[in-house]
């Protein structure tokens, strides 16, 4: 994770137009590369590229004018790009590769809906956290020896999550937070949002970073279909068939520990977003309003979308946010853009946004009591 360090000597290279995300990873980049005795022709930099209506795929580009500046000729940035939903991420031997990255990703995004759905109740602060990083480093140690061992493993961190010890009581108001993949599984590069709208008396759910991998399999398919390329076709629903399988199967191992309903499949996510963005419009935008509008279903009390500032979808989906809101029974929303610097008027708007939402679980009675086996 960047911080404070990292934004510092990135801005030294950047004039304060590039998206934050840019300056936060670039930060790290060379952060890695000026570590004493550090090697940059053993160093590569994994950057992927994009097609769509966003500036990401500029990042490598300009990742690798700034290495070239600076003398790092010799350090590779890997760019595998979304074309064919990053097939070629590891060239001979891609197809394992991906698919034991996938399940890694299905691991961790069900482990963080274990955390977030126990920390606001533990009665032991940090116990969830530690038990989080616990068996995310067994989810670890499991990829790293081909992941036939990941399902007992989430199995297990889900019947350890289950006995944490919890206040008993009513529910809080579930906040969803979407928006732009990076910066929402980011905390420092979201100015720590998860942390304080749980001080601020929430429960949180994360749009889970898989479902940008799936949507990326769907654009390889609808691509190739354009296209009329037989063979794109097939390797794009052997990816699609290969995640759906993997990913639920990872999915049955937890069932009975986290609230399944949250999932929103991708025919749903496409559905709930149609009035509000076309569903070729390839980026953020699709995902942010196709999750919102199924985890509405799912009886959560409020919508943060989190963007990087000047951010063109995510400037999209600011201006739309309000039909959706009046669309959908005037569920809070808050739009947040941010590029890294102090802002009181953020902590400010998220209290006023939770008093909103904590009217909105009242008033709707979602604050029943919590089943305690979940």
């Amino acid at each position: 994770m960047p911080g404070a360090y990292e934004i510092e000597i990135a801005r030294k290279q950047t004039n304060g137009q590039e998206c934050f995300p840019f300056v936060a990873t670039l930060g790290s980049f060379l952060k890695k590369l000026q570590e004493p005795g550090g090697d940059p022709s053993k160093m590569t930099f994994f950057m992927p590229d994009h097609n769509g209506p966003c500036r990401f795929g500029d990042y490598n580009k300009l990742h690798r004018i700034i290495f070239d500046r600076l003398g790092y000729f010799e350090a590779e940035i890997l760019t595998p790009t979304n074309d064919n939903a990053y097939a070629e991420i590891a060239p001979g031997k891609s197809g394992k590769f991906r698919l034991n990255a996938w399940k890694g990703i299905v691991a961790t995004d069900l482990l963080k809906k274990m955390v977030q759905e126990k920390r606001p109740y533990e009665k032991v602060p940090g116990s969830a956290n530690k038990l989080y990083q616990f068996w995310l480093n067994k989810v670890i140690e499991s990829l790293e020896q081909g992941s036939k061992t990941l399902p007992k493993t989430l199995e297990s961190a889900g019947k350890e999550f289950s006995k944490l010890e919890v206040f008993e009581g009513k529910r809080k108001p579930v906040i969803a937070i979407v928006g732009e993949t990076f910066m929402r599984d980011n905390p420092y590069c979201s100015a720590f949002l998860v942390e304080k709208l749980e001080a601020l008396g929430a429960e949180t759910i994360m749009a889970p970073f898989g479902e940008w991998l799936i949507y990326s399999s769907y654009r390889y398919f609808r691509d190739s279909l354009w296209k009329g390329d037989l063979k794109g076709l097939f390797k794009s629903k052997v990816q699609q068939w290969g995640q759906h399988y993997t990913g639920n199967k990872l999915k049955n191992a937890v069932k009975d520990f986290v609230e399944m309903e949250t999932e929103i499949e991708l025919e749903e996510m496409i559905k709930r977003s149609a009035p509000y963005i076309h569903k070729d419009y390839d980026g953020d935008p699709v995902a942010a309003f196709g999750s919102a509008g199924g985890l509405v279903q799912a009886n959560i009390s409020g919508i943060v979308y989190i963007m990087p500032f000047t951010c063109m979808p995510g400037t999209l989906v600011a201006s739309v946010s309000n039909e959706f809101r009046k669309d959908h029974n005037n569920i809070p929303w808050e739009n947040i853009a941010y590029d890294g610097q102090e802002d009181t008027n953020i902590d400010s708007r998220l209290q006023a946004f939770m008093h909103q939402c904590k009217s909105y679980s009242k008033t709707n009675k979602f604050d029943k009591d919590r089943e305690l086996t979940i």
